[in-house]
């Protein structure tokens, strides 16, 4: 592997944390996604529950979506 493609893989790891929500409690950690589930009243119709985690360690808080 050479550096450039060293640099695109660090890029592309980099551009997913961006993309990640901002932690609403903090406003400094990013959302990480720790659990997925089918939605129990409309999981049908793909539908699902998600529970995310603030990365952040003073904060660690868990929001459902």
């Amino acid at each position: 592997m050479d550096v450039l493609e060293e640099l695109q893989a660090v890029a592309a790891e980099l551009a997913l944390h961006d993309a990640l929500p901002t932690c609403q409690w903090c406003g400094l950690g990013k959302l990480i996604l720790i659990d997925e589930r089918a939605d129990p009243n409309f999981g049908a119709l793909g539908m699902t529950c998600q529970v995310l985690k603030c990365d952040a360690p003073e904060c660690s808080k868990l929001t459902s979506v």
